[in-house]
């Protein structure tokens, strides 16, 4: 049986506890230590977890003080594309190791940063994914990954965005079970609480909705971001609360 297969089985069915952790972003520890809070689950004498209930923690135990993006019902009101821009969305990337392209990806961008220095800030978010990183592998599907900053009030962002990027080959995460993504998903929101929403997001349409392979037969950066769009994205009439992408002319030009 494949990794893919064997990930959307687990997605399915129930998480062990260190699955868990990686979806969450927490340590092992922590989730033991919150097992009562946490909807699980006994299996055979071990804590389990479904995606789907951990989705609806994520949403219920959110910081209140915090905005979210938009009005939230359930986690398949999270949507994504409304923080993508096509100028921000990088085909055939030729970096095989996580953190060149992560760099790479960086630089390439056009993001809407507080003041300061545009190089140093981008810096500082470099080095904070990649601090993330060490703690953990955020490549948690065997086509996808989605870096992000470790504490991302602390990074000099000043919107919510997300940066796509897809390799030309298979790029080293350090995974433990071996997973090398063409996909990563750069999640740059400005708080922890809207990240966390995110990634409950991707992985529901990673495992549910065949995002990845949409995203990996699409031959431009404007047909990522509408893979964005038509995949339970679209707002009521079809409208995007932010304005409309640059053209994709002009994303090909930052190639």
């Amino acid at each position: 049986m494949g990794p893919q297969k064997r990930s959307k089985i687990a997605a399915e069915e129930t998480m062990s506890v260190s699955d868990a952790a990686r979806y969450l972003s927490l340590s092992a520890r922590t989730i033991y230590r919150m097992v009562e809070e946490l909807p699980a689950i006994r299996q055979g004498g071990r804590w389990r977890f479904r995606v789907r209930d951990l989705d609806n923690w994520i949403l219920k135990h959110r910081t209140s003080v915090e905005p979210l993006p938009e009005p939230l019902d359930c986690a398949g009101d999270a949507r994504l594309y409304p923080y993508m821009d096509v100028r921000n969305i990088f085909l055939d990337a030729p970096q095989t190791v996580a953190a060149d392209l992560i760099r790479s990806a960086l630089v390439r961008s056009q993001l809407t940063l507080n003041g300061g220095s545009e190089e140093e800030t981008k810096d500082r978010i470099a080095e904070a994914i990649l601090e993330r990183e060490k703690l953990c592998s955020t490549a948690l599907h065997p086509d996808a990954a989605f870096p992000h900053p470790r504490d991302p009030e602390k990074c000099g962002l000043a919107e919510h965005q997300i940066i796509v990027v897809r390799a030309r080959g298979p790029v080293d995460f350090g995974e433990a079970h071996g997973y090398r993504p063409r996909i990563a998903i750069i999640l740059l929101a400005r708080t922890a609480a809207v990240q966390l929403v995110w990634e409950a997001r991707l992985s529901h349409l990673l495992h549910r909705e065949g995002l990845a392979r949409r995203l990996l037969e699409a031959r431009s950066a404007r047909e990522i971001y509408d893979v964005f769009a038509k995949t339970g994205e679209m707002a009521p009439g079809g409208v995007s609360p932010r304005a409309e992408p640059a053209t994709e002319r002009q994303a090909s030009e930052r190639h």
